[in-house]
């Protein structure tokens, strides 16, 4: 009895087994068909409007026509020579003037060239005078050794001018002669190689504002030359002096 109930028990087993399987794989088939079928979308046919009413279209067709190149002329300095113009000369035709045909001359004897006696032109290397503002070393006011860097060393020198022209400059000068309002007077020096204080050149507007403003830049203390190239040279400065005229 109990052998009977086995094999009906391991028959449906089998048979449900089976069922299972066949409706997985029903159910994977449609699943893939649902997923990959592709949408209709249904379009209406939109009449087309042509933005510019004026224009209408009579049928014909324009063929396209690519655009001509123009030729460029080539002018010619010259014209080309025809190679088939030319004379023929026979082989037993004797040539005149041979002499003259052939003529050679001997070249002119001249002193053998001395490499000693060539002299290259040197360009100044080292230049005399040099403006303040591009000297590689400034000069050095008294007072201002200190200073590491020449950008320091210039804003010292220029300060120092400045203080002695505010405190010796004589501004009375300018009431004294009838001149009113602002006097501008334009200075240039040189501080020369040795330090000292030359060829000062003044223009003002009054012969003795000139002279005042000669008088305070003689009095500029002896100073440590400008370098260029690490030798001492002229350096030219220039001064401009503005005061106005009190009323």
């Amino acid at each position: 009895m109990s052998n009977k109930h086995d094999t009906n028990v391991r028959k449906s087993t089998l048979v449900n087994f089976q069922i299972g399987l066949i409706a997985s794989l029903l159910f994977t088939y449609v699943m893939f068909e649902v997923y990959t079928s592709e949408p209709i979308n249904k379009t209406e046919d939109k009449p087309i409007v042509l933005e510019d009413e004026s224009f209408i279209w009579n049928g014909e067709f324009e063929v396209y026509k690519e655009p001509e190149q123009k030729v460029v002329a080539q002018k010619r300095s010259e014209p080309i020579p025809d190679p088939t113009d030319f004379d023929v000369v026979e082989d037993d035709t004797a040539i005149e003037d041979m002499k003259e045909e052939f003529k050679s001359t001997e070249p002119v004897d001249s002193a053998p060239l001395n490499p000693s006696t060539i002299v290259e032109e040197k360009e100044d290397e080292n230049p005399v005078n040099v403006p303040f503002s591009v000297v590689e070393d400034v000069p050095i006011f008294p007072g201002c050794e200190r200073l590491k860097t020449n950008k320091e060393r210039a804003a010292c020198f220029s300060e120092k001018i400045t203080r002695i022209i505010s405190r010796k400059f004589n501004t009375d000068i300018g009431s004294d002669y009838g001149l009113s309002g602002v006097q501008r007077i334009y200075a240039l020096f040189d501080v020369a190689a040795d330090g000292t204080i030359q060829n000062i050149q003044v223009r003002a507007p009054h012969p003795k504002l000139q002279k005042e403003a000669e008088r305070v830049i003689g009095l500029f203390p002896i100073m440590t030359p400008g370098k260029q190239r690490k030798i001492p040279v002229t350096v030219k400065y220039q001064l401009p002096i503005v005061f106005k005229v009190q009323e």
